[in-house]
């Protein structure tokens, strides 16, 4: 009879589900939509400790991983990162189970990897625990507009000629003063290696800022 026992994960995470039964939105997002929504930290204190009553933890694991730059509305630059992860919950006998999830981050720094696993665990453990929503659909507390996508360097190589006059151009406008630091910073970082629609793109953006204030700092 023993033997054809179910693995202890199985009861622990029955008994978590039975115990999590709704955790209310209340942070509200600083954007213009005021959206309500649970971040991570509300899902780790809300979570904790009825996960370790029942002697169950998680261990994360990234499966694959996704990133570009894009170009936001405000001509800053963005990583945007995709992350697949599995998370194996574990009961004290060895026995787990693994929920399997995709999160999306943005971040103009080094923090994209960062919330893009966090934005994964708060929802492999909403899934997980199946924890009722109590308010509207949950979404995240920040978002980008952005650029469409910046093609990356395998593009077919395009007409020498036609990168040389973008560069000229480019040294212009950034010449008179319209371009953003973060503009200056790409394009100090990338230099002559910029692909023609790389280039196009970066034109079309500064062309629609170029009426705008010089800026002071270059």
């Amino acid at each position: 009879m023993s033997e054809n026992k179910a693995p202890l994960i199985f009861e622990q995470m029955n008994k978590i589900q039975k115990q999590a039964d709704g955790l209310v939105k209340e942070q509200t997002s600083s954007q213009g939509s005021g959206f309500k929504y649970r971040g991570v930290d509300d899902a780790y204190n809300y979570l904790h400790d009825i996960f370790k009553a029942h002697d169950v933890f998680s261990v994360p694991r990234v499966v694959n991983v996704l990133r570009e730059e894009r170009l936001s509305k405000a001509g800053f630059f963005l990583m945007y990162t995709v992350l697949t992860m599995e998370y194996d919950f574990f009961a004290n006998d060895g026995s787990k189970v693994t929920a399997c999830v995709i999160g999306e981050a943005m971040d103009s720094s080094d923090k994209s990897c960062n919330k893009a696993m966090s934005v994964a665990h708060k929802m492999a453990l909403f899934q997980t625990t199946m924890l009722p929503t109590m308010l509207s659909a949950d979404i995240d507390a920040e978002t980008h507009e952005v650029m469409p996508s910046i093609p990356d360097e395998k593009s077919p190589p395009e007409t020498p000629m036609a990168i040389c006059d973008q560069l000229a151009e480019l040294s212009d406008f950034r010449a008179m003063g319209h371009t953003t630091k973060e503009m200056n910073d790409y394009l100090d970082k990338r230099g002559t290696s910029l692909t023609y629609k790389q280039a196009g793109q970066l034109i079309d953006r500064i062309k629609e800022i170029k009426d705008q204030p010089p800026l002071d700092e270059k």
